[in-house]
Parts: structure tokens; sequence; C-alpha cells
């Protein structure tokens, strides 16, 4: 099979023998996809600036397995510029695509919504949080693989969400209306309807909001990644 001049975004890479790079490659018409770029890492290759993170380009592609050789590269459009935190957030956004998105698992709306979160944390000011950035995107992208649930409706009676009402999140179901629980194994899992409803506007204004957003997004997660924890979560720590 060929690919031709396939937009794309380099999401991994890593050494492959003496002068090759294994890719993790995402494109909008087949999704992730795996490739050799046979010898950028010898001498000056012109094809390896483009072959970093955060860059759009087009790509031609070759083979019959799964692994595809690179057959032509070039550039698409300016790179993203990130920095600081939007840098992290940018190499987290990556990560988390290449553990939980399948192999030539075709995902337009994934490829836009990578794009729109690349282009917001270029622009986030370099003293904004990029928190409300990845928030969109996690929802986004679990929404994509099938797991979104609703912010706005009560899972078990389909009724709207009540701002004074509390609510504990079952991941397989969404929001179940709940009493306090005395359970400290629950708490965790307990959110109020008016941060629900904040975050089903991408409300982030008030702190218990984002602090909400950012609990409910590891009780999301969590499912899916398993116990190995994500490398790039590591960068936000302080040193």
């Amino acid at each position: 099979m060929r690919i031709e001049f396939q937009p794309a975004y380099v999401l991994h890479t890593r050494p492959y023998r003496d002068t090759s790079l294994l890719l993790d490659l995402l494109t909008p018409d087949y999704g992730r996809i795996g490739a050799v770029a046979k010898g950028v890492r010898r001498g000056k290759s012109q094809r390896r600036p483009l072959l970093n993170p955060f860059i759009p380009i087009l790509v031609s592609l070759g083979g019959r397995s799964s692994l595809k050789t690179l057959t032509a590269v070039e550039a698409d459009g300016i790179g993203h510029r990130l920095a600081g935190l939007s840098l992290y957030s940018g190499f987290y956004v990556n990560e988390l695509i290449v553990r939980l998105l399948g192999e030539q698992d075709p995902n337009p709306d994934l490829f836009d919504d990578y794009r729109w979160t690349m282009n917001a944390l270029s622009t986030n000011p370099a003293d904004a949080s990029p928190e409300p950035v990845l928030r969109q995107f996690e929802w986004r992208l679990l929404d994509g693989l099938g797991y979104g649930i609703s912010f706005t409706e009560e899972a078990d009676t389909g009724e709207p969400v009540r701002a004074d009402a509390l609510y504990r999140f079952d991941p397989e179901a969404g929001f179940i209306p709940t009493y306090s629980s005395r359970d400290p194994q629950e708490t965790p899992k307990l959110f109020v309807g008016a941060d629900l409803l904040a975050c089903a506007q991408a409300d982030f204004s008030e702190p218990q909001t984002l602090m909400t957003a950012k609990r409910l997004s590891r009780l999301m997660l969590h499912p899916l990644l398993g116990s190995k924890p994500l490398k790039s979560r590591d960068l936000f720590r302080p040193a």
C-alpha cells in the first residue's frame, strides 16, 4: 500500500539501527502509523529537521507491512513554537495519543483536534496555565475513542445535571446523583453539579472548576492507561 502526501505530525521518534529513525505519525486518513525513515541520521540529511514533533508535514509512505517506509517528506506549514509548560504539554498530548490510539485507526476529527491543541498551546501566554487546553483535548480524545461521557445529563435518569446536586462518577456510565459519602475511597469520585456544567462549557475561570476538571480527567484516563505511568507527566514536577 502506498500513501501519497498525507498530512501528518510526528508524535515520537527513536533511533533504529545505525542511521535510521522509527517514527510514530498522526495522520487524518490513516490514524497513527509506524514508519521507518531510512538514513536520516547519516550526515546532514535534509529530511531530518522535518522529523521532529509539532511540525506539520506531508509524508509519502510505502510498504506492505504495518510498519511503513518513509519515501518522501516536506513541510506543510510553519511549526508550532512551544516553550516551557506548553512544550511539556505538547509532549504529554503526543504520549497520550501513542498510548491510547491503535495503529491505522482513521480519525480525522482527532487530527483536527490535535492541530487545534497545538495552535492553542503555541499561542497560550507564558504566564497562563495550559491545563484548560489539555482538559479539552483529553475529553475530545476520549470522545473519539468511544469513552466520552455527558457532563450535562444524569447517567441513570437522563435528566439535566443540577448545579446544586452532588454526583458520583461511574467510569462506565457517567454521573449519578448521590449523597455525601463517609467512605474516603469514594470522595475523589464525587463532583458538584455546578462544576460539571462549567466543564461542559469549557469555562475554567474558577480555580475550583479547573481542579475538578483535572481530577475528572485522571479518573477517566486511568482505566485506559493502566498502571504504567506517563513519562511526560514527570516534566511537570518541580526539580
